[in-house]
């Protein structure tokens, strides 16, 4: 018999804390975003996996 076990973990990005949405988003995909609301880039591209 095969059980599967599910986690799910939800994090809350705060602009007033001042988080970005799109840094966290550039950090866990390791890709190069914009941010049109701070007018700035996020650059993990070369973070390690």
């Amino acid at each position: 018999m095969t059980i599967a076990l599910y986690h799910f973990h939800v994090t809350r990005i705060k602009r007033s804390a001042g988080q970005s949405a799109v840094a966290a988003a550039a950090y866990r995909s390791g890709e190069k975003l914009h941010s049109e609301h701070y007018s700035e880039d996020s650059d993990y591209a070369k973070r390690a996996a």
